[in-house]
């Protein structure tokens, strides 16, 4: 009985699909538009299905879905069921078999959910194997990220970077997304209107996509112009996973007003602020993109030189959301990222946040800080806990630090500008010669590059 009704609901949906193709005929692809927006605009709920290989543990699985499905409450999507399919190995056109693709097809039409979401990476084949027998669009996590991605970037460089990152992902999936084309082949050994459309929208698309490579391109050039500007400053970089309280945290290092959210990639715009104006030399700090599991190399080739920030840092403040349940795999996913572009070699403070948010393990603070011994445990929604954090930048940066006396010469106007730039000046004394003896604290870095112009006392 069951199987006569989906047969008879799937003619009524290819019915429909064959009227909505007629009024799609005639559109081309614009590689210049978002090109996955389009498939979230009138979706508003959806099934999320995880796999589950022999040896592998459930709870890991159902801990990926769920965050899965905080990414799709960012697009504002509600998860409406959920499916993990045990598999010996991975079927390389289906994924999942073909008995569990009837079930989350039953559950998806009395439901009445406009999309699946895998959260297994789908190749091209994949996806179209399971939207035809689906009958719904079907994606995977690398798609949801993707589109999460252009709906919070916010500057040309965030959006330049994001669009990128989409075409190189649906260029190959190009033939599933435009198969209303396909109709209007011609014979077995003709090239009909639909395949050379098709062809279109692919060089168009890899046109678009040298186009963008280049603009980044322009972009670099422009931050290493920024670059040298900041070449005296002490630079710390926050990184952590996605949601950890990077943004928060900034905000009260550096009693900013960030725009701060509760929701995964909030920030992808690199944003950096001076923590104390008062310090010399200046101790930046910057707040880049966080790291989520599974995250697309596509996403980290685009990014590039935004992750640049993290790369040039002296110093990483590692930000955990200490009240997760998955806070320790946070940290090794995070850590494979810095691994992956080269960032393993900075120094690293691992700041556990979210302290005030632990409900089950009141010890827990305590175990990390000892398991950790430069760690700092605080919460960044309290200034008087987040100062713990600041104080342990300045004390990280003094242990580098050297105190000296110097004799400078008052006519030395230039000389005098890059000692007030780079140095604490802790004392001065003038004499009528027209020279001066400062004491000075500063970085070793910083006090080579005074020394070839002063006189050490």
């Amino acid at each position: 009985m069951v199987q006569k009704d989906i047969k008879a609901i799937l003619e009524n949906l290819e019915e429909e699909k064959e009227k909505h193709s007629k009024k799609e005929d005639n559109k081309v692809f614009d590689p210049s538009e978002s090109p996955t927006l389009s498939l979230y605009e009138e979706v508003n709920s959806a099934i999320v299905v995880g796999c589950l290989l022999k040896g592998e543990d459930s709870s890991e699985v159902e801990a990926d879905l769920k965050e899965l499905g905080s990414l799709l409450f960012t697009l504002g999507i509600k998860v409406c069921g959920s499916f993990i399919q045990k598999v010996e190995k991975f079927s390389s056109k289906s994924l999942i078999g073909t008995g569990k693709i009837q079930e989350i097809l039953k559950e998806a039409l009395d439901k009445k959910v406009g999309m699946i979401v895998f959260d297994k990476e789908l190749s091209p084949v994949q996806t179209r194997y399971l939207e035809d027998n689906l009958k719904l669009r079907v994606l995977d996590r690398t798609g949801i990220i993707l589109e999460i991605f252009a709906k919070h970037a916010g500057t040309n460089q965030a959006k330049t970077q994001v669009e990128l990152s989409q075409l190189e992902y649906m260029l190959p999936r190009m033939s599933g997304a435009w198969t209303h084309f396909q109709r209007q082949q011609g014979g077995v050994n003709l090239r009909g209107m639909g395949e050379k459309q098709i062809e279109i929208d692919r060089r168009r698309a890899r046109d678009r996509i040298a186009k963008l490579k280049k603009q980044l391109v322009q972009f670099d050039k422009e931050k290493s112009i920024q670059k040298k500007s900041r070449k005296d400053e002490l630079k710390v970089a926050l990184v952590g996973y996605t949601n950890s309280g990077k943004t928060t945290l900034m905000n009260a290092l550096t009693n900013e007003h960030l725009m701060a959210k509760d929701i995964l990639f909030a920030t992808l715009d690199t944003s950096v602020r001076v923590i104390d104006p008062k310090t010399r030399p200046k101790i930046l700090l910057s707040d880049t993109v966080g790291f989520i599991k599974n995250l697309p190399h596509s996403l980290i080739e685009s990014f590039k030189s935004t992750l640049q920030e993290v790369r040039d840092a002296d110093l990483l403040l590692h930000v955990v959301d200490i009240s997760s349940s998955n806070f320790k795999e946070q940290m090794e996913i995070t850590n494979k990222v810095l691994e992956e572009i080269g960032a393993t070699e900075i120094p690293v403070i691992y700041v556990f946040n979210k302290i005030d948010l632990i409900e089950d393990d009141p010890f827990l603070p305590k175990i990390m800080a000892k398991s950790y011994p430069k760690s700092v445990c605080t919460s960044a929604t309290d200034q008087s806990l987040a100062h713990r954090v600041r104080e342990t930048i300045y004390e990280f940066f003094t242990n580098d630090m050297i105190t000296q006396k110097i004799r400078v010469n008052l006519k030395e106007q230039k000389i005098l500008s890059l000692i007030y730039r780079l140095c604490m000046i802790l004392g001065s004394e003038c004499s009528e010669d027209g020279s001066c003896i400062y004491e000075i604290r500063t970085t070793k870095k910083s006090y080579q590059k005074i020394k070839p112009f002063i006189e050490e006392v």
